[in-house]
């Protein structure tokens, strides 16, 4: 099924109100069947890829951190860029933007010697770990004044002794790959992790749909979504009644057009990067002055990561909040 959620005219639709897809296979020659083709056709129906030329979209072409970069930040709307170079990125690079803005949220990290390797092919464990990294599958360390912490959303690395394949895992990426597996509800390909394996577009693309439910990117109201991993990408959003245990994220590309959550229930993470207040950031105010995203019903865990961002919870109950510098949240626990 195609994942693409979107309201068209009239005229595009013929009378039809919401609508998931057109079920329509691009005409790439070498699209494979089977699960592979479908998650490829929903990557490329959500904007994630594109084919390497018109007729043929390389499944089993490996991906390279550059790409990698390029289509997380294609996925989320990103913008902003980072001030951090790398010696081994010029600027009139095909892949500069992209690594710079991948770097801004956070999904990857430079080496000892301040090369981002943008050509090296990316593994699986090292997917695990950016994307745990950008889809808020990784725990946020909770202080109280008392002097007591919480670890919230932490889960136990007993969750990939089902795996076979688990003492490959390095060291630095267990925990990516607990996250990912733990919190994300991954279950590997053919049962495997293959986490030394480099990971080629058509596996890319399966985990991708495997994790992601529903991606929203025209304005609207949105009801009766299924139970998953959902993501806003636009602004003039509102989804009424959403009930789900998987993160819900309002992606860089919501504007201040604003996304509103009500009579929603969310027991995963609700990550909140847009809905920025653009005027107090081109001025430079210590904290945004109006709020364009705002929260109604249960929410478990929510973490505002992107700075001017106003989070209207008033009326939400919320059992954690996370927030950064230059964000405001209005909160009223119940």
């Amino acid at each position: 099924m195609n994942k693409l959620l979107k309201i068209f005219s009239y005229a595009a639709a013929s009378a039809m109100v919401l609508c998931i897809g057109t079920g329509a296979f691009a005409q790439f020659s070498d699209m494979p069947e089977g699960e592979m083709g479908v998650a490829l056709q929903n990557a490329v129906d959500a904007g994630l890829m594109d084919g390497v030329s018109d007729d043929s979209i390389a499944p089993y072409d490996y991906i390279t951190r550059a790409q990698m970069a390029t289509i997380i930040t294609r996925a989320f709307s990103a913008e902003d860029k980072s001030e951090q170079t790398f010696g081994d990125v010029k600027n009139d690079a095909w892949y500069a933007d992209a690594v710079s803005k991948a770097v801004a949220m956070g999904a990857f990290e430079g080496d000892d010697d301040n090369n981002f390797n943008p050509e090296n092919n990316i593994t699986f464990q090292e997917t695990y770990i950016v994307l745990s990294r950008v889809f808020a599958f990784e725990p946020y360390e909770l202080k109280y004044q008392s002097g007591e912490t919480l670890l919230l959303g932490d889960c136990d690395a007993s969750v990939l002794d089902k795996f076979s394949d688990k003492d490959q895992i390095a060291s630095w990426a267990v925990d990516g790959t607990k996250y990912i597996v733990g919190n994300g509800g991954w279950e590997g390909i053919d049962g495997l992790l293959k986490p030394t394996d480099n990971i080629t577009r058509g596996e890319f693309a399966i985990i991708m749909d495997a994790l992601v439910e529903t991606y929203i990117d025209e304005p609207g109201t949105y009801t009766d979504l299924p139970d998953g991993l959902t993501m806003v990408r636009c602004g003039g959003v509102t989804i009424d009644g959403l009930q789900t245990s998987h993160n819900l994220i309002i992606t860089y590309g919501v504007d201040e057009s604003g996304c509103k959550i009500v009579n929603s229930t969310v027991n995963g993470v609700t990550l909140v990067l847009g809905g920025a207040d653009t005027a107090a950031k081109a001025k430079g105010a210590e904290l945004p002055d109006n709020s364009y995203v705002s929260i109604q019903g249960n929410f478990y865990d929510v973490r505002v990561n992107a700075p001017y961002v106003y989070l209207d919870a008033n009326a939400a109950s919320v059992s954690y909040y996370k927030g950064v510098e230059r964000s405001l949240v209005g909160l009223s626990f119940s």
